[in-house]
């Protein structure tokens, strides 16, 4: 029971610490201006996929709930939403999952202008504890969540 409870302190503690980008107002205006993003799903842990969380379901919804939102997606944009959900359980316990919603885009470094890469420039997270009979809904939940999230964000810096 201790090392169940260290492993969800952990999980919640740590992302904070190494976060780089967020939601606040500088994160938000690096989404001005920004027409179209693409969206992709990270590679699954096979025991969600076990579970039934599939990459492709994941994407469908995620694109559908973005489009739904009148954010335009195109595959080949040079910006993209980035989605990883992370899960771990101790023995037969709930899973603890980490759904995690980023905004990448195109940078320079400027010591040095031939290095092009990309960045997370914006952020949100949720950690949550789901038992495996619910895993799958509160995953695609979560991740339809922080889509509307990250339409909001984009509308309060690209009003109409």
């Amino acid at each position: 029971m201790e090392r169940r409870i260290l492993l969800i302190a952990a999980l919640a503690l740590l992302p904070p610490a190494m976060r780089a980008a967020g939601d606040g107002p500088i994160d938000r205006a690096t989404l001005a201006g920004l027409k179209e993003v693409g969206v992709v799903v990270d590679t699954l842990d096979p025991d969600l996929e076990r579970q039934g969380v599939t990459r492709d379901l994941v994407l469908s919804r995620l694109l559908a709930r973005v489009q739904n939102d009148h954010i335009a997606v195109n595959p080949a944009a040079a910006e993209f939403l980035g989605l990883r959900i992370n899960a771990v359980r101790a023995g037969r316990g709930p899973y603890a999952v980490s759904v995690t919603l980023s905004l990448y885009q195109p940078v320079l470094l400027v010591r040095n202008r031939d290095v092009k890469t990309s960045t997370q420039t914006w952020e949100v997270e949720s950690v949550l504890l789901a038992d495996p009979k619910v895993l799958l809904t509160a995953c695609y939940d979560t991740a339809e969540n922080l889509a509307d999230r990250f339409a909001a964000a984009w509308r309060s810096v690209n009003p109409e």
